[in-house]
């Protein structure tokens, strides 16, 4: 094998089954899609399966991977066992988990319910744990796996009217640090990736309001990103490459962390 193949087989991931959540549109399909075009077997869960089996079947025909759509909800503890457990038994294994299912609801920090808050914590955060905790028991039987947490620019600062999302992510980014230290000796790397500003349907009254050009012009790269510009980091986290970094979160925001407004006064 020559040093160029060698170099591409690092990122492949054939032989590997994925399980990706929130996977029916969005940042979560552009992952799963990445995964498979990479030659990972998938599991892709969503709340409703009219939305999930288009997707599947196009995956599938795009990447001639397999793609096994479950309905589940990550806020209900049961269907998270029920949706590990199908993916092992109908694919075999499981190597790969990406928690990306997310919810949010905005209102100030003084107006916000409890209602809205356990709607949003349940699904960002304890879901994600009990997930990760799920697939973690598979894993550290196979003595090997790769997850993947969705964090966002709220893991590391505030932006006003998304109080529950932004303690979700901000847990969610710590808890992507514990199960890195707890589960490396069971060689399970624990890694999050956090976008900046993607074009989504939940960002979608953002693109609309006089939000849209104080994030243009707060992006270096000056554009919304693409959901596909997620794929990319996610097949690295999930590939042989990234076998030595485990607790990382990496931004996938056009420079927004790094940069600043200088658009604006040029």
């Amino acid at each position: 094998m020559n040093q160029k193949s060698s170099t591409i087989q690092l990122f492949r991931l054939d032989g590997k089954v994925s399980l990706v959540t929130g996977a029916s549109r969005g940042i979560g399909r552009a992952m799963a899609g990445g995964l498979a075009g990479a030659g990972s077997a998938l599991a892709i869960v969503g709340r409703k399966m009219e939305t999930l089996k288009p997707v599947a079947q196009q995956i599938a025909d795009d990447t001639g991977s397999t793609v096994l759509p479950i309905q589940a909800d990550v806020g209900n503890l049961a269907e998270i066992d029920a949706m590990v457990s199908q993916t092992v038994e109908t694919l075999g294994r499981l190597d790969v988990l990406v928690n990306n299912a997310g919810v949010n609801r905005r209102n100030l920090a003084l107006e916000f319910t409890e209602a809205d808050w356990d709607f949003v914590t349940d699904i960002n955060l304890k879901g994600a744990f009990f997930l990760a905790k799920a697939c973690g028991n598979v894993m550290q039987q196979q003595k090997s796996g790769k997850i993947i947490n969705t964090l966002s620019l709220t893991s590391a600062i505030g932006l006003p009217t998304s109080v529950a999302y932004t303690a979700a992510k901000g847990g969610l980014l710590q808890l992507t640090k514990l199960l890195a230290v707890e589960w490396a000796e069971h060689n399970i790397q624990v890694n999050g990736i956090a976008p900046g500003f993607i074009k989504t349907d939940m960002t979608a009254p953002a693109r609309e309001d006089n939000r849209n050009e104080w994030i243009l012009n707060r992006t270096p790269a000056y554009r919304w990103g693409e959901p596909e510009d997620l794929a990319g980091l996610t097949i690295f986290f999930a590939s042989k490459a990234s076998d030595f970094i485990t607790g990382q979160m990496v931004f996938v925001d056009g420079g927004f962390m790094a940069g600043s407004d200088w658009r604006r006064r040029s």
